[in-house]
């Protein structure tokens, strides 16, 4: 392969979807790295990354270092036109940076400079946001500061999880990415600087963020379980039981704030403002199942408190 070379940093899901559109075109030589294997499961058993099985499928070099450091001297033999990264998880030393001839670019999932930081999906449907995207910026030493080179936007919908829209973000960064590489390997390609105002920032979320506070508006514990959908998943405690909720819609109406009334197979969970109408849950340690299953189960009839 004598075409144009390409390192490609990404770890997760969202990096995996880029990742594949980046390799249809095939005289492009990709080189990837991600993050090395980690145990899952009850069996703790050594999984790759997303991204990490994408390249063996496609019988690319993949490179999992602990340290990036020691790949140093393998990178500068490979010698890479541009640096992509997404979602990699580890910030690039300027070293690094300043390895490739065309530059260093990342896709960030977010209209910059509106949330900043390893979190901007979740945090965009968290706010309630309608609109966010996708941004390609040349890389600097910052923390998704650099200069931006293209975006695309993507319309929130109503009912859209982190899960669901991280999908769609995805989808429009890998067709912005494959969009935008001629120019930047001509070297055309426009860098404009982000604006002063308008930052925010997406850090990752505390363990006790999680945890539904029913003294909140219905649409505001809506927008969390939704930005908590599928992980680490928003809970609620229950007839002695941790509960994730996994769908849920909210609507107007008034009940005793944490009480959770069956209709059919729903809970209604009466919140500071308004009602939260829960349609599947999942119980500690169980599959996902509707409210109503739950609590035949449970041999319950009544009301009962969600803390």
């Amino acid at each position: 392969m004598n075409g144009p070379r390409i390192l490609f940093f990404g770890t997760p899901h969202y990096a995996r979807i880029i990742l594949l559109s980046l390799l249809q075109d095939p005289t492009w030589e990709v080189r990837v790295v991600t993050k090395p294997d980690v145990p899952q499961g009850r069996r703790l058993q050594m999984t790759p990354s997303p991204v990490a099985q994408a390249a063996k499928e496609a019988g690319v070099q993949i490179d999992k270092p602990a340290v990036l450091k020691e790949f140093r001297q393998a990178w500068e033999d490979f010698a890479p036109d541009l640096i992509i990264t997404a979602a990699y998880g580890k910030i690039l030393r300027p070293w690094l940076l300043e390895l490739p001839r065309r530059g260093a670019f990342n896709l960030h999932a977010s209209i910059l400079p509106r949330w900043r930081g390893p979190n901007p999906i979740a945090w965009a449907i968290r706010a309630g946001d309608t609109v966010t995207g996708v941004t390609l910026m040349a890389m600097d030493e910052g923390v998704d500061t650099g200069p931006v080179v293209g975006m695309s936007e993507v319309t929130i919908g109503d009912n859209a999880t982190t899960g669901s829209l991280t999908q769609e973000l995805a989808k429009a960064a890998g067709e912005l990415l494959v969009q935008s590489l001629g120019q930047l390997m001509d070297n055309t390609a426009v860098r404009t600087p982000q604006p002063e105002a308008g930052i925010t920032y997406a850090p990752k979320f505390d363990p006790h963020d999680a945890r539904i506070d029913w003294t909140r508006p219905a649409i505001e514990i809506h927008r969390l379980v939704r930005s908590m959908t599928p992980d680490p998943g928003a809970y609620t405690e229950c007839c002695q039981t941790r509960i994730k909720i996994t769908e849920c819609a909210y609507d107007e109406g008034e009940q005793m704030r944490g009480r959770a009334r069956l209709y059919g197979n729903a809970w209604k969970i009466g919140t500071g403002n308004g009602v939260l109408t829960v349609t599947k849950i999942r119980p500690a340690g169980r599959k996902d199942m509707t409210p109503g299953d739950f609590i035949r189960g449970q041999h319950i009839s009544g009301e009962v408190v969600c803390e």
